[in-house]
């Protein structure tokens, strides 16, 4: 919460500071959900932008031959610098993405019972949980196209490819009677270390979004 105060204390700044200068503000939709942003020219070659968005959707995740389904809830909160190098629509960017993406998610079933770890336990009224989090803050660098450049008002696209960098978190936890059979707790953290190995390789996330807006 206090990372999204952070954010959003960073867009009143931005738009405060514009007020004489211009300031730039369009929609965005992408692999951070959907949302609002500020872009804020300083100049021929730079610029700031800062933006809230988030979405919530469901999925499904299989690992170690256990197919997990949930909900995944993207966030794309974050502040960023521009650095146009040739003056165009091309830009350099650098900044920080907070509020980080998760997912929780529930094992799934079958004929009653869940194999974990190459053993197979009684799933009624039992549940195999696993959260995954990315860090709360995490580096951002990326390019870009487009968004209002300084001294040009009018309406503004932009295109944005980059990666945010941070190792995500697995919790595997075993509700109702589950975690009381025999073997059950050694297993469930077995599959933890298995699938918290494989998560390690994921120490970039990439983010795609697109932008549509308006210079003043």
């Amino acid at each position: 919460m206090k990372k999204v105060h952070a954010a959003g204390l960073v867009l009143a700044l931005i738009s405060g500071s514009a007020m004489a200068q211009g300031i730039g503000v369009y929609g965005v939709a992408g692999t951070g959900g959907l949302g609002l942003g500020l872009n804020l020219p300083v100049g021929p070659a730079f610029g700031l932008r800062g933006e809230l968005a988030q979405l919530t959707t469901s999925d499904t995740y299989t690992e170690d031959q256990i197919t997990y389904k949930g909900d995944l809830k993207l966030r794309g909160n974050g502040v960023f610098a521009d650095f146009r190098p040739f003056l165009g629509t091309f830009r350099l960017v650098a900044g920080a993405t907070f509020t980080g993406s998760s997912a929780a998610l529930q094992a799934q079933t079958t004929d009653g019972t869940v194999t974990i770890d190459g053993q197979t336990f009684s799933a009624t009224g039992n549940s195999l949980l696993a959260t995954i989090k990315y860090p709360n803050t995490m580096p951002y660098l990326g390019v870009g196209w487009g968004h209002g450049r300084f001294n040009q008002p009018g309406w503004t696209f932009g295109l944005d490819l980059g990666v945010s960098i941070g190792k995500p978190k697995v919790t595997l936890t075993g509700s109702g009677g589950l975690m009381a059979q025999p073997g059950a707790s050694a297993a469930i953290a077995a599959e933890e270390r298995k699938v918290q190995d494989d998560l390690d390789s994921a120490k970039v996330l990439p983010v795609i979004k697109v932008s549509v807006g308006y210079n003043f």
